[in-house]
């Protein structure tokens, strides 16, 4: 370094602000014996005095391109030098306001401004936004600047929609993807990333995804997708599959169908966490219709799907497997399932929940009264009719269901009749709890059963006396059998322990469960 500039930049240091300026200056554009060095121009000319804050932000604003001022936040320095008149400036500020602000009536004017004080560029940038017949006529602005050296535009742009995603603005980020691509820039890494950016929040918003061409997003999805996106792989999964995304339609995605690379997307997106690939799986595999129709892969990503917790999957495949059930194990599995739906408030799970409880007459609150008129001489009694009464039990399961054997944490199964010879009277069967208040009874009954798990045997007895106990609380407090007890024949109890049969008696709420 010269002696003059180590005078220069001793003065500086000391606080000339005139010597800052110079120093910033030569730090900035790395002229006359200073290394170029952006951070040291910047500290010399932030700190001069207010005399001369208009001459530093013009230097800052001409000395640095218009990607570097924004990237370096010193947005107001080139304000105040645009204020100033720097038509260097103007032209900065005004494409700066029109590219990422959307401020293009204020944008145009700072560089009208540059253009009447002599600015060609300005001038020739102005002309090429207004040209009619322009396809993209920012990216032709933008492109004049560039040649003529006032920016870089493709990088400036590719900034401005990285601030946009950073703030959610997903206008603007449409908006300044469309100009990259239209400087035709190849979409690679971040240009991928961003449209991926753009998709996901156009679906999580419900807002269309305008002027982008479907070809890049396609591209984009892909880039992304072998990169281990997982929404990448998802969005494009189901554009290939015909399947919107949200409001964006399929074709806004991908150019056309391709329901086996869809499926492989789906399937990585799933496999990646993605739970809601599940469910989409198992409705392409389970259409006949299409090539890549596949029963056993349905049903695998229904279970997969309920086992994530989604609703409307618990509930098919609880009506499925209720369809099929066989044995009380199947029926319980099924109904497992349909009580983690209608936990949800699933209407259709309800309804196929009530289809497995026997109706009973009569007022539920007259019921509950009854109850504890009984519980106050014979609380064995009164709890079994609670249990009859919120399970829709026939009078011979109530006097030998046995609580705490059959508790479950969606309701109850009545195992079988020891006093009852007949296999069709005697089978066991699973009964759902249809709210919290049955469950609560339940469990009230296998806590008093199993504290007394010694006694019941000796103190109820066996069927006979259990009857003729049951009879005289209800003679002694004058109870009607029918609010309690379920009239069911064989034929109608079986049907409801075999899905084949349960299957015929519920058609209409299983065909509402399992519709789409």
């Amino acid at each position: 370094m010269r002696r003059q500039d180590i005078r220069l930049l001793a003065l500086a240091r000391q606080g000339d602000s005139a010597a800052r300026c110079e120093a910033g200056r030569r730090y900035l554009l790395g002229v006359d014996g200073f290394p170029q060095h952006t951070a040291s121009g910047l500290d010399h000319l932030n700190r001069v005095d207010a005399a001369l804050r208009a001459q530093a932000a013009r230097i800052i604003a001409e000395s640095l391109a218009l990607e570097e001022l924004v990237a370096l936040q010193q947005e107001d320095a080139l304000a105040r030098a645009a204020a100033d008149g720097s038509a260097a400036a103007q032209v900065k500020l005004g494409a700066w306001l029109v590219l990422r602000r959307g401020r293009v009536e204020e944008g145009v004017r700072w560089v009208d401004r540059a253009a009447a004080a002599g600015h060609e560029a300005a001038r020739q940038a102005v002309a090429a936004l207004r040209r009619p017949d322009a396809e993209e006529p920012m990216a032709a602005f933008l492109q004049v600047l560039a040649e003529a050296g006032v920016l870089d535009a493709t990088p400036l742009a590719l900034l401005a929609a990285r601030q946009a995603r950073a703030e959610g603005d997903l206008r603007q980020l449409a908006a300044s993807l469309r100009i990259v691509l239209a400087l035709r820039a190849p979409v690679e890494a971040e240009i991928a990333e961003l449209l991926a950016a753009a998709v996901q929040m156009a679906e999580a918003r419900g807002r269309p995804l305008l002027g982008l061409p479907v070809e890049a997003i396609e591209l984009a999805l892909e880039l992304r997708s072998h990169r281990g996106d997982r929404d990448a792989a998802h969005a494009l999964g189901r554009a290939l599959c015909g399947i919107a995304c949200g409001v964006l339609a399929p074709e806004a995605l991908a150019g056309g169908q391709n329901m086996r690379k869809g499926v492989a997307l789906l399937l990585r997106a799933a496999d990646a966490g993605c739970d809601a690939a599940w469910m989409q799986l198992y409705r392409v595999h389970g259409d006949h219709r299409l090539s890549v129709a596949n029963p056993q892969m349905a049903r695998f990503c229904l279970e997969k799907s309920a086992l994530a917790g989604d609703t409307e999957a618990q509930r098919k495949l609880g009506a499925l497997m209720l369809r099929a059930a066989t044995t009380l194990a199947d029926t319980e599995a099924a109904i497992t399932w349909l009580h983690q739906a209608a936990a949800k408030d699933d209407a259709h799970a309800l309804a196929l929940l009530h289809s497995l409880v026997l109706p009973l007459p009569g007022d539920d609150a007259a019921a509950e009264a009854a109850i504890e008129r009984v519980r106050e001489d014979d609380p064995w009694v009164a709890l079994r009719m609670a249990l009859a009464r919120h399970y829709g039990l026939t009078k011979l399961e109530a006097l030998c269901v046995d609580p705490a054997d059959g508790l479950r944490p969606w309701g109850l199964v009545v195992g079988r009749n020891p006093f009852i010879s007949q296999i069709r009277l005697s089978a066991a069967r699973a009964i759902p709890a249809l709210d919290e208040a049955a469950l609560d009874a339940l469990r009230r009954a296998a806590a008093f059963y199993a504290h007394a798990q010694r006694e019941a045997p000796l103190f109820e007895g066996d069927l006979r006396r259990r009857t003729r106990r049951l009879r005289r609380a209800f003679e002694r407090h004058g109870v009607a059998e029918a609010m309690f007890f379920a009239q069911a024949s064989a034929t109608t109890l079986e049907a409801l322990r075999l899905g084949s049969k349960w299957a015929f008696r519920a058609r209409e709420p299983l065909q509402s469960a399992l519709a789409d």
